[in-house]
């Protein structure tokens, strides 16, 4: 997404609070004001509209650990991470996108058919719970699937914002997929064989709920999910959170694994001990050379990237976390970051786009 944002401050503009975001959107050709340019906060039902004069203005609550999105059809969106450290009105130019200007051409040929690419890509994309099988994508034909044999791997990309339809939890979704991927141990498409699953992108969520009609469904996706999870780790009430951890196959006291600080507005998560199965199998390595271990392919990607946690929530629920360097930190709203910091398996790792819930999504017990 390139796109150039050009501070500039209004100075004879009215003071705006701590939790407002505003600005001006112009057409970076022409520089001439651009109305009707949808803005949002990624992954919340936060968002604006530009005027004639191309401004909008978002106030929130609170601040959001998230970035701004700007969009106009025929532009290039643009992402404004910590849109809140502007305290006065920024102009925004977008630039033209010629790559939406042209015709997007759905892939054809390779090992698969597209009918069989694109059963994966909703299996994997939106997920095979409750919620993630009441979903819809409603422009499909906007999704290029292709398939690489040289690694085993299923691609996917939108030139336009997906359109979803979460019939369950009563939202639609605009998703603005900016990478897609499933990885295969050899040239298939069957879930044995599958060895990671990967996707990104931006959200925007609008709620269609009426008087509460999906609040039961919502507390269900939130109970249990990595979001909750995350919230609990920041607090530190894993048991009121009916959260428990298994090291080694055994229950053991979190507080002995992880310290949690205050840092700036967020919680920072550090790794303090180690599984002694990791301290073990750490200190059999050591018997090797680096380069012995580089071609037994055991060379780890992270330094803490062989730690690996279980998790079950409410005794029935079971997930598995796996850590890469060792810290991550928390806001409160339960996203956590950097994001390759951690890797889910099992439920956690299971649920998809079609479970998830929008940043300012409050729960209720």
């Amino acid at each position: 997404m390139r796109a150039l944002l050009l501070i500039a401050f209004i100075f004879n503009f009215c003071c705006i609070s701590a939790q407002t975001i505003s600005g001006y959107v112009y057409d970076e050709e022409e520089n001439k004001p651009l109305e009707g340019a949808f803005v949002y906060l990624d992954g919340t039902t936060l968002s604006a509209s530009t005027n004639a004069d191309g401004f909008f203005k978002i106030a929130t609550a609170q601040k959001y650990n998230a970035a701004l999105v700007i969009s106009f059809i025929g532009f290039e969106s643009l992402r404004i991470d910590d849109p809140y450290k502007y305290d006065k009105p920024f102009k925004v130019l977008l630039r033209t996108d010629a790559i939406s200007l042209q015709e997007v051409v759905i892939t054809k040929g390779g090992p698969f058919s597209r009918k069989q690419m694109l059963r994966v890509f909703r299996e994997q994309f939106l997920g095979k719970s409750k919620a993630g099988s009441s979903c819809k994508i409603e422009n499909e034909d906007d999704i290029n699937l292709y398939y690489d044999t040289a690694t085993n791997t299923l691609n996917a990309r939108a030139y336009k914002p997906l359109r979803i339809t979460n019939k369950r939890l009563e939202y639609t979704v605009n998703f603005d997929l900016k990478g897609f991927s499933v990885g295969y141990n050899t040239t298939s498409l069957d879930n044995l064989y599958l060895n990671r699953s990967y996707f990104e992108g931006t959200t925007f969520f609008t709620d269609t709920s009426k008087k509460g009609s999906a609040d039961k469904k919502r507390k269900e996706a939130y109970l249990g999910s990595a979001v909750h999870f995350m919230k609990t780790v920041a607090a530190n009430d894993w048991q009121e959170q009916k959260f428990d951890l298994y090291v080694d196959s055994w229950r053991d006291n979190p507080d002995k694994y992880f310290e949690i600080t205050d840092s700036l507005n967020f919680k920072k998560v550090t790794l303090v001990d180690l599984p002694n199965s990791v301290k073990k199998a750490r200190a059999e390595r050591e018997k090797y050379s680096v380069n012995v271990l580089k071609k037994k392919g055991e060379q780890a990607k992270g330094k803490n990237s062989d730690v690996r946690f279980a998790i079950l929530y409410n005794k029935k629920e079971q997930s598995g976390i796996t850590m890469n360097n060792g810290h991550f930190y928390i806001d409160q709203n339960g996203l956590f970051f950097p994001i390759d910091e951690l890797m889910f398996a099992g439920h956690m790792g299971e649920l998809k786009a079609g479970d998830l819930l929008p940043a300012d999504y409050k729960y209720t017990p």
